[in-house]
């Protein structure tokens, strides 16, 4: 796929990552592909933010210490924004957990460390699936 191919039009995308340099670095990714981009440090600013904001969707972290994980964070975003869109985005996590979540209805699993297309391709297929 060519970057064209996988370019947002301003869609509002929340990263909920608890790792500050991988934040910037999605943020960055997500702002080249055309999308708007915030990102918060835990799973909890993720459910604070979303009950005063909307997302197109959220990039959701598995692991997020000391606070809840990314199944977790999706059980509750979805008890107040149901149908939320979301992908996974994770180096490591339990596989009960990723299928889990994927059962609540996020969209696929994205490994880290992720390229530009990667993610892209990831994120177009969940917004316009």
């Amino acid at each position: 796929m060519t970057i064209e191919q996988i370019q947002g039009n301003g869609e509002h995308i929340l990263i909920v990552e608890d790792e500050e340099l991988v934040r910037d670095m999605a943020t960055e990714m997500l702002k080249t592909l055309g999308y708007s981009a915030v990102a918060v440090a835990s799973g909890e600013e993720a459910v604070c933010y979303l009950e005063q904001h909307q997302a197109h969707l959220v990039m959701l972290d598995m692991l997020m210490p000391p606070g809840i994980n990314g199944r977790e964070t999706f059980e509750r975003i979805l008890a107040t924004t149901p149908g939320q869109r979301a992908i996974i985005v994770s180096g490591f996590a339990d596989s009960i957990e990723i299928n889990r979540i994927l059962q609540l209805g996020a969209s696929q699993l994205v490994k880290k460390p992720y390229t530009l297309c990667e993610l892209g391709v990831a994120i177009k297929s969940a917004l316009f699936a």
